[in-house]
């Protein structure tokens, strides 16, 4: 059993996800708005009470070269932020497109973009995140 965090950063909110405790399945779990909390407490407490044994954050990287955006050098220093703070293994994980996706399947399921739309996103984008991370997992795991 392995529980996943998968973190979608943003300069203004975080979005959080987490997996079940067999790490195959994602769900949204929360968003936090930068300006009100510190991400890096806030994630060392969500790790300590769900039981979170790794760490998946999103890197961006440039959809024309496959190379990190100016944005991955601020994620990787909230990546040293927070391994500092953390004994959990954190790993990278390609975000391009997942906040397109999020949109998608929320539409698909009747949302309405409206107040609370980009927290609500940030959450579905991180959710998109881990669930393809765990996906990859799945098929590179020979059985």
């Amino acid at each position: 059993m392995a529980r996943w965090l998968g973190i979608d950063w943003g300069g203004r909110r975080v979005g959080l996800s987490l997996s079940d405790l067999e790490g195959r399945t994602a769900f949204g779990y929360s968003t936090i708005d930068v300006a009100r909390l510190d991400p890096v407490v806030e994630i060392v407490r969500i790790c300590d009470d769900e039981y979170v044994e790794n760490i998946v954050l999103g890197l961006p990287l440039r959809s024309d070269n496959d190379q990190e955006s100016e944005t991955a050098v601020a994620v990787r220093a909230f990546a040293e932020r927070l391994q500092a703070k953390i004994r959990i293994p954190i790993h990278f994980e390609d975000e391009r497109f997942t906040s397109f996706a999020a949109e998608q399947d929320l539409k698909a399921a009747g949302w309405r973009p409206g107040k609370d739309s980009k927290a609500l996103v940030d959450k579905a984008a991180a959710k998109v995140l881990l669930q393809d991370f765990l996906d990859k997992r799945t098929r590179e795991v020979p059985s």
